[in-house]
């Protein structure tokens, strides 16, 4: 059975299909929890100026802030390809 140099072939033909699906699923699950971790991070952020000052409006600012910073992140990351 051939291996590569590395030793990380298996002999089986669908190993590289399979190996690229896995790596599409963790790219789509890193998307989102950087997306989610985003929001959560500056709408907290802003959620706790809200309560500081008395002006509900940081509430969304901070989430639309986190929102942007996340989409630009995951447009780094993965859609300059």
């Amino acid at each position: 059975m051939p291996t590569d140099p590395y030793g990380t072939s298996s002999g089986d033909p669908d190993d590289g299909e399979r190996r690229a699906a896995r790596q599409e699923s963790n790219d789509a699950w890193s998307a989102f929890g950087l997306m989610v971790s985003g929001v959560v991070i500056w709408g907290g952020a802003g959620y706790l100026v809200a309560r500081w000052t008395g002006y509900r409006l940081f509430t969304m600012v901070g989430v639309l802030v986190g929102m942007s910073a996340a989409l630009y992140g995951v447009w780094l990351r993965y859609g300059r390809s």
